[in-house]
């Protein structure tokens, strides 16, 4: 028996990857590569301190302890490739989070430096100035007294999701948790661990994958994993081709799903078993009397191993409690048995 799926995902990159190289020739694009300085004029930080004021661009070596809610928690939100402070993980959470949470949040925009048409591994690269210009964000707000690092909790999609990561090589202060939203397998699915988001970035990684066949990564990267619908290739509600144009529907799942748990009154309840490669030879029944962890921003601190769960294919997507048939998912259609 074989499951080749991540072989196949890095095969398709390389192929489409370097397509990017020829878009990039054909548009008048300046695709930039910044300079290892912080704080760098090409990475900002945005305040928002509730849902109806004006965001606060803050300078990460004058920050004005006036400016912030020190008893409220931090919420630190980190776009991916060719996103910005308006786009995901921003457009889905942070809204509710002003809304709902006595939170602050800030927004990570490096735009400039992951834009399309640029090729995507000039983003991977800039993404490591990125992570260490957060590290200093972090730092600072920590050692002026504006926040305690256990306040501190980063959210990223994607390229975001990685970004978050590498800061953690580069902060002084140990990051208490970290959020990956799919984070991203093109060029990272063979980086070294210290290279890419995993359990050793913070005291509490959880990470969701929605799209670990293309765009994201089967393989953990948290304490916590938690793998929507894996029996299907297709979230429910995605299909690959929409209005003829090719979309990325798996992947952007993950915001949609976390944005929902801030809120919901049903939650995404999942259940364990063990690595993924047991859900998918179905022998979750050993786990049955393993309690059934939420996914999502109210996940338990305590959780750790890979958790499954089903969702509903339109919002709210959030399926409720675990029922037992749940355990009993067949087969998955993409696993390729030997013949």
């Amino acid at each position: 028996m074989r499951c080749e799926i991540s072989c196949l995902c890095v095969i398709i990159a390389a192929i489409i990857l370097p397509s990017a190289a020829k878009i990039r020739a054909t548009f008048p694009f300046d695709c930039i590569y910044v300079r290892d300085e912080c704080p760098n004029e090409h990475i900002q930080f945005w305040l928002y301190k509730n849902i109806s004021s004006e965001p606060q661009l803050l300078d990460p070596l004058n920050l004005i302890k006036a400016d912030f809610e020190p008893r409220w928690p931090l919420k630190i939100l980190i776009h991916g490739f060719n996103g910005n402070r308006y786009a995901s993980p921003n457009l889905e959470s942070r809204s509710v989070l002003l809304r709902t949470q006595q939170v602050h949040v800030i927004s990570v925009d490096y735009s400039r430096l992951a834009a399309f048409p640029c090729y995507y591994p000039w983003a991977v690269s800039n993404a490591r100035v990125v992570a260490r210009c957060l590290a200093q964000l972090t730092d600072n707000l920590i050692e002026r007294g504006i926040y305690m690092d256990k306040d501190i909790h980063l959210i990223g999609f994607s390229l975001g999701a990685q970004i978050a990561g590498l800061s953690a090589n580069n902060v002084n202060q140990p990051l208490r948790r970290i959020t990956g939203l799919d984070p991203a397998g093109p060029a990272f699915v063979t980086y070294n661990r210290s290279e890419k988001l995993d359990a050793s970035d913070a005291e509490f990684v959880d990470v969701i994958h929605t799209d670990p066949f293309f765009y994201s990564t089967l393989d953990r990267s948290g304490h916590a994993d938690f793998y929507p619908n894996l029996d299907k290739f297709f979230q429910p509600g995605c299909n690959i081709v929409q209005d003829g144009r090719l979309r990325n529907c798996n992947h952007f799942r993950a915001p949609l799903y976390y944005a929902e748990s801030i809120a919901s009154n049903r939650g995404f309840w999942s259940y364990q078993c063990g690595e993924w490669l047991k859900f998918v030879m179905q022998q979750c029944r050993e786990y049955a009397d393993m309690p059934h962890t939420q996914m999502g921003y109210f996940v338990s601190k305590n959780a750790s191993g890979s958790y499954f769960l089903q969702t509903e294919a339109y919002a709210p997507f959030a399926k409720g409690p675990i029922i037992d048939v749940e355990l009993n998912i067949s087969k998955p259609a993409w696993f390729l048995d030997e013949a």
